[in-house]
């Protein structure tokens, strides 16, 4: 069944209304087979300020253009790496409502907060003027010491299982990602990049690598200091993609052209090349856009392709939890002003429950989300923390502490992973 057809008339509505949601920038990005979370600047009018994402090829050829550390220096070319649990997934409750950021190990159900990042601002040594850098500060869940420890990598994501990180060094784009892992803290495995990258996405069954390839650094903007909107991503040159298999070592790229978003939609949104990521059974890939659909889907080879049946993705109505892992329900928002998110059957649209949530980030399983809670009556939305919600909304469980601000610059970002 195509999505068009899953949409309750009332949706329809919604999405033709002028409002530019306060979490377009956040949507730019949202979706991905881990569910990472980015806020964004807000702006008087339209504000997208999109942190891009790389692509990573492997040939396994190593690459001396950043220095690693003496204990990541001699990795094996030939390790083979499973992702697969050697016993079923844990899938108890674990919170720590005492720190924001969290220190111990936050998971519900079939996922937990693998790893969390802090954005920074930086004036960079060259570049155009008004030019700033955002760099991420990364935080790794080790399983051996049971906490969230700081890492040195530029960009990182986290295999299913929890056991494998896919990391990539400064500076960006870079031209290898390694696979660390997560309780010796070890890269393992370092893939060659036959195109620089700037970040890095695991498949959603963890064998294969998707990277967005750039021709400069992706994290750079141009801050306006006035205007309709407050950042405009530097023209950094996204190239294409590559698909890595992580085991044999092999991988192809794909030239994708990189028209700006004005020429594609009309519409004024300088995205300047957005990542690519994985659907949610890993047969296509998408990027974001400033209209609807808020996806578009291409094959593995960069062809264009229909939606995956069930995808459901209007503008302003998106959630990144998506589809449930049953392929009953999926994830949709709510009705303004909110808070309000709901859960819709994927065969007819009909509602099956509304959440007093922000946002709803990942399935914990059938019946349970993570998303987003406001912190008290909610007084004000950027004041919020991980819940775990029921479909009906009825039982809500504290996960996190709550982000005094979570739309500053310093905050804590959460990045959902699969265990």
């Amino acid at each position: 069944m195509k999505s068009e057809t899953l949409l309750p008339e009332t949706l329809g509505e919604w999405s033709k209304e002028a409002v530019v949601p306060h979490d377009l920038a956040d949507r730019a990005l949202r979706g991905r087979a881990r569910y990472r979370f980015r806020s964004g600047v807000l702006a008087a009018g339209l504000t997208v300020a999109v942190v891009l994402v790389a692509v990573a090829v492997p040939q396994l050829v190593r690459n001396d253009r950043a220095p690693v550390p003496a204990a990541m220096t001699d990795p094996s070319d030939d390790i083979q790496i499973s992702v697969a649990p050697a016993e079923p997934a844990e899938t108890d409750l674990r919170t720590d409502t005492g720190n924001s950021p969290p220190r111990t190990l936050i998971a519900a159900g079939r996922t937990a907060v693998s790893a969390y990042y802090i954005d920074s601002a930086e004036k960079p040594a060259k570049g155009p003027k008004g030019a700033v850098r955002y760099r991420s500060t990364w935080y790794l869940y080790n399983p051996s010491t049971e906490s969230y420890e700081k890492t040195p990598w530029a960009a990182l994501d986290v295999a299913p299982g929890l056991k494998y990180a896919a990391v990539l060094e400064d500076e960006l784009p870079t031209r290898r990602v390694g696979i660390l892992d997560t309780a010796t803290r070890e890269v393992v495995k370092w893939i060659g990049l036959d195109h620089p990258v700037g970040e890095v996405a695991w498949s959603p069954d963890g064998t294969r690598l998707l990277t967005t390839a750039y021709d400069e650094d992706p994290r750079m903007r141009i801050e306006r200091p006035s205007g309709p909107v407050s950042f405009e991503d530097v023209q950094n040159g996204r190239t294409g993609f590559h698909v890595v298999d992580v085991n044999a070592g092999t991988a192809r790229f794909h030239a994708m052209a990189n028209p700006s978003l004005m020429e594609r939609t009309g519409i004024l949104c300088p995205m300047g090349g957005s990542p690519f990521g994985w659907s949610h059974d890993g047969a296509l890939i998408w990027e974001s856009t400033c209209t609807t659909p808020s996806k578009v889907f291409y094959d593995l080879q960069g062809r264009p392709h229909d939606p995956p049946n069930g995808w459901t993705h209007p503008w302003m109505s998106s959630e990144d939890a998506g589809i449930s892992p049953d392929g009953r329900l999926y994830a949709d928002g709510g009705a303004p002003p909110g808070p309000q998110t709901t859960v819709r059957e994927v065969g007819t649209g009909k509602l099956a429950g509304v959440q007093t949530t922000l946002q709803l980030l990942a399935w914990a399983d059938d019946e349970h989300l993570i998303g987003l809670g406001c912190a008290g009556r909610c007084e004000n939305e950027f004041h919020n923390g991980l819940v775990l919600v029921s479909l009906d909304g009825k039982q809500i469980t504290q996960l996190s502490g709550d982000r005094e601000n979570a739309d500053a610059a310093g905050t804590w970002r959460p990045l959902l992973t699969r265990r």
